[in-house]
């Protein structure tokens, strides 16, 4: 075959493009000529069959029962609501709780929060103010009077310790240092220690007497 003659190439393509899309376009040709009849002899009455039912036995009946049922016996639930609970409810709010209302609350401003107010502003407020100057300068007067005592005590405590030592203290040290000391001394020299070696000879003399007497220890 002589691949440089474009007319033969053109040729073959079209030979194959013959055999491969003629039996194509004629299968969807014969597929769509089904489904055309299919939708025109079948499918179309069933549906339109199908859509004469449900209007009939659902879509109108609910339709009239909701002309017929549904809409007047909530207007009449509503008309009832309104005539027995809503009206009265309005006119009780607008009549009676309003007025009532506007009556307490004229009655409590008048007689608590006016008087309240008037009260706090001339009476307490003055009298807080008064009370709280004249606390502020007690308080300062009590601080300066407790520092001034403060100052009174350590000093009187100091003229009293010195007192004391002076009165007491002094001579009592002066008593030990030259009294008590030296008696102290001289008695755990001369009385005590020879009272214990005397009790010490007692005590051995007595043991030894009492083995002698008896043989055994006392």
């Amino acid at each position: 075959m002589n691949t440089e003659n474009p007319g033969c190439l053109t040729a073959v393509a079209r030979g194959i493009a013959l055999v491969v899309v003629v039996p194509l376009r004629l299968l969807w040709d014969a597929v769509a000529f089904c489904l055309r009849h299919l939708w025109r002899r079948v499918l179309a009455p069933v549906g339109r069959a199908l859509g004469r039912l449900i209007d009939v036995l659902i879509l109108t009946p609910l339709a009239w029962l909701w002309r017929r049922v549904v809409v007047p016996v909530a207007k009449a639930l509503w008309w009832l609501v309104d005539t027995l609970l809503l009206t009265p409810l309005g006119w009780l709010w607008r009549q009676v709780v309003v007025p009532v209302a506007r009556a307490l609350w004229w009655l409590v401003d008048l007689l608590l929060v006016t008087p309240s107010g008037w009260l706090w502003r001339y009476v307490l407020a003055p009298v807080g103010r008064v009370l709280g100057a004249a606390l502020r300068v007690v308080g300062s007067v009590l601080a300066w009077a407790w520092g001034i005592a403060g100052e009174v005590s350590r000093a009187v405590g100091r003229a009293l310790s010195w007192v004391l030592w002076h009165a007491v203290g002094r001579p009592l040290a002066w008593t030990y240092r030259v009294v008590l000391t030296p008696v102290g001394h001289w008695l755990r020299t001369y009385a005590l220690h020879p009272a214990a070696e005397v009790a010490r000879a007692v005590r051995t003399a007595t043991r030894e007497v009492w083995r002698a007497l008896f043989g055994g220890p006392v």
